[in-house]
């Protein structure tokens, strides 16, 4: 099981961020990737967000291959059942959907982060007639995911600290869309919720 977790991650990560990043870029010339090391929220937020995936990456890779290590994370050995961990794995791929589908229907207006450079096109079909912020809420239901599949002090921060960075991002977001698109975001947040309800 510790295995398939570690493969699934990195599928997660290649599938969902790295190659949806790639096409983007080769069709459009963009490059998707809008943090740079100004100081400004946004690219902070973008920093805390790599620190937080790369504890949750370490997490899953020492679970995997280094598992006596997992005694020094403070396991929490109430949470840890096999019932848990199935939820837990049903979580993150029903999030792996969820993003997979959003990104379908971002297509060429996928980016991680504020693009100030290009058009911004707002995007309300599919999964975003739904959810103002599907890829986000699927993030977040991986961080729930992989607290009940390794339920311990780590992971319990992974998740914390990773709702917090992305309800800052979401509200930046949010902010630049309105000063971008104005009634047209604003008919938007009236008819779609932030999450999903």
């Amino acid at each position: 099981m510790s295995t398939y977790l570690f493969l699934y991650y990195c599928i997660f990560l290649i599938a969902l961020f790295i190659a949806p990043s790639y096409v983007t870029y080769k069709r459009t010339g963009i490059n998707p990737f809008k943090f740079s090391k100004e100081e400004t929220a946004i690219n902070y937020v973008g920093k805390a967000y790599k620190i937080i995936s790369a504890f949750a990456f370490a997490t899953i890779l020492l679970n995997a291959f280094l598992t006596s290590t997992m005694q020094y994370l403070v396991p929490i050995e109430y949470l840890q059942s096999d019932i848990l961990v199935w939820v837990g794995l049903g979580l993150i791929h029903l999030a792996f959907l969820i993003i997979f589908i959003a990104q379908r229907n971002m297509a060429n207006e996928w980016r991680i982060g504020i693009d100030n450079e290009n058009k911004v096109n707002l995007i309300t079909k599919g999964m975003f007639g739904i959810s103002r912020n599907p890829i986000f809420l699927g993030v977040i239901i991986v961080f729930i995911g992989l607290f009940l599949i390794i339920p311990n002090a780590v992971t319990v921060v992974i998740l914390v600290s990773g709702v917090i960075v992305i309800q800052v991002q979401v509200r930046l977001e949010e902010e630049f869309l309105l000063n971008q698109l104005g009634n047209e975001y604003k008919e938007y947040m009236s008819k779609v919720k932030r999450w999903i309800f």
